[in-house]
């Protein structure tokens, strides 16, 4: 009985060998096959990290990590996903400040204050550096002057007064970059660059990558929607 017993054991032990095999093989052609998302800026590719300090209008200037907007749930089609449109600039940015009444329109149109906007939120937001070109010597008060289009701060941006900028205030908030951080992390080669970017911290376009190609149109092309009916955004 005993010779039985230890054949029996032998053929459980064997099985089990060949099951752990069979599951050690099969995690292996997982982890081959699989591809991970790449980390970088363009469509396709897993958003950079972006943290510092930002001013929203009030309580002063605050810690902030763009990666609090992910949603690592999100699935294509989920309408109820809130979207980032980031910009980098410079306040001494003359395409920058001539920019900026495009960025409080759309802002208003598309970060669900806009009855007639019948797709997901999108969030706006500026990251502020400051440029190695002469003349291009910004601060956090500046920043606040561009920001809030404040009158006769004392702030000039682009050789005038930051409040005579075109648009109204913005209401989104700015990311204080002026060592250029965030925009070296980031790899952009100038100001201003554009980012849209998926619930799921996925970038789905950016200006780099569509020359000429306008954001409010990216925004409308990309930006998941209830129905195909464009309300009047």
């Amino acid at each position: 009985m005993k010779h039985i017993y230890d054949d029996e054991a032998d053929v459980r032990t064997k099985a089990a060998i060949r099951v752990m095999s069979l599951f050690f093989v099969g995690l292996i052609i997982i982890a081959a096959t699989t591809s991970p998302i790449a980390t970088g800026t363009k469509a396709g590719e897993r958003a950079p990290a972006l943290e510092g300090k930002f001013y929203n209008g009030s309580g002063g200037w605050q810690t902030f990590n763009l990666e609090s907007y992910w949603d690592s749930n999100w699935q294509e089609g989920d309408v109820s996903g809130q979207w980032v449109f980031l910009e980098f600039m410079d306040t001494d940015c003359p395409y920058c400040v001539r920019s900026a009444e495009d960025m409080s329109l759309n802002a208003a149109d598309f970060d669900g204050s806009n009855p007639q906007w019948n797709g997901a939120i999108v969030n706006f937001m500026a990251s502020a550096t400051e440029l190695d070109i002469n003349g291009h010597d910004s601060s956090r008060a500046e920043i606040v002057a561009f920001r809030d289009k404040t009158a006769d701060s004392g702030q000039s941006c682009a050789g005038s007064d930051c409040g005579s900028r075109p648009g109204s205030a913005h209401t989104f908030p700015y990311i204080d970059d002026l060592d250029q951080d965030n925009m070296k992390e980031w790899k952009v080669g100038g100001t201003p660059s554009y980012y849209l970017i998926q619930p799921d911290g996925i970038i789905a376009w950016s200006s780099s990558e569509n020359p000429g190609e306008d954001s409010r149109d990216a925004i409308l092309s990309l930006v998941t929607r209830e129905s195909a009916d464009t309300g009047g955004a």
